[in-house]
């Protein structure tokens, strides 16, 4: 049983570094994370199977963890999307076979299958930090983004002593999947990518100073229409709070690169001492004949949650 635990963390690798250069980051996440749950879940198998009188316990760790088996699901659908069919069963044949390869030895004593019992049920509580974890989160709320806040997966990110934020205090609650990354531009105090920085979905936090000349500035759809440029199209604005603060939401699809790629935005605008703050939620770069209109719905929902959670002090 302790090699088959091993096995549960060595299969990715195994599978990654044979087949998957060729595909993009996300999909590569995508296919470790899967190979590691069905490699989990044939465990649980063959420990009801083997220990009838542990199936109880495998029972209850099941309904403990449900985000194992929503994420194998999403990750198939998601497969299924971007891979070819051949690509498709390639993968699935690998995995099979590797899976067939490790488990035809018996589990040798019902300590072994308790033993690991007790890691998936602690894995299951998400309180370890790792890559891993991220993927089954991240892949497990692909299809309702937002929920992954609503569950309690979240990280907290605070302005406070950021060089980029000059003394402005804000306060985010983000999805733990999410990678927080420095960013280049001089206005943008942090930037978090989706699936652990292979998705191409982006929260953005963004500060500029108002010049001096904009002491009344106020935000309001003429304002706005006036920020845009001219490569970008303004969809639609609403005028919202942001913990009490008058701001506005603005949807933005902005093209890049000599019209060739894209980007959809939701930007959460509003204004305090002189400052102009934003937290923008994209979908892109994508090419420019792609309709990022059911993406952007889709989240719509976490990309407002976060910012009807912003606190400012």
């Amino acid at each position: 049983m302790k090699k088959l635990i091993l096995f549960l963390y060595c299969i990715f690798p195994v599978v990654t570094y044979s087949q998957l250069e060729k595909y993009a980051p996300k999909v590569r996440f995508a296919i470790e994370t899967y190979a590691f749950l069905k490699g989990q879940s044939t465990a649980l198998q063959m420990v009801a199977i083997e220990f009838p009188q542990l199936k109880p316990d495998v029972a209850t760790i099941k309904k403990r963890s449900v985000l194992f088996e929503r994420a194998e699901r999403n990750i198939e659908g998601y497969l299924k999307e971007e891979l070819h069919d051949s690509d498709y069963d390639a993968i699935q044949n690998r995995i099979n076979t590797l899976l067939k390869e490790q488990f035809i030895n018996p589990i040798q004593k019902e300590k072994y299958a308790q033993d690991f019992l007790e890691k998936v049920k602690e894995r299951s509580l998400f309180r370890m930090d790792t890559l891993l974890s991220k993927g089954i989160i991240s892949f497990a709320y692909h299809d309702a983004p937002h929920q992954e806040i609503t569950d309690g997966h979240v990280e907290t990110f605070t302005t406070k002593g950021h060089p980029k934020a000059e003394q402005s205090v804000l306060q985010f609650t983000l999805p733990k999947s999410w990678l927080a990354e420095e960013a280049e531009r001089t206005e943008t105090v942090q930037q978090f990518t989706s699936h652990y920085g292979t998705g191409n979905e982006k929260i953005v936090i963004v500060i500029y100073d108002l010049p001096a000349e904009e002491y009344n500035f106020i935000l309001n759809e003429k304002t706005i229409s006036e920020m845009i440029p001219p490569q970008a199209k303004l969809i639609r604005t609403e005028a919202l709070k942001i913990d009490d603060q008058p701001g506005m939401m603005v949807e933005v699809e902005e093209t890049l690169n000599q019209d060739k790629v894209k980007i959809r935005m939701l930007q959460f605008m509003f204004t305090q001492k002189q400052k102009l703050y934003c937290l923008q939620g994209s979908i892109g770069p994508a090419d420019v004949s792609k309709n990022l209109e059911p993406q952007i719905k889709k989240y719509e929902p976490l990309f407002r949650l976060i910012a009807d959670r912003t606190e400012i002090d």
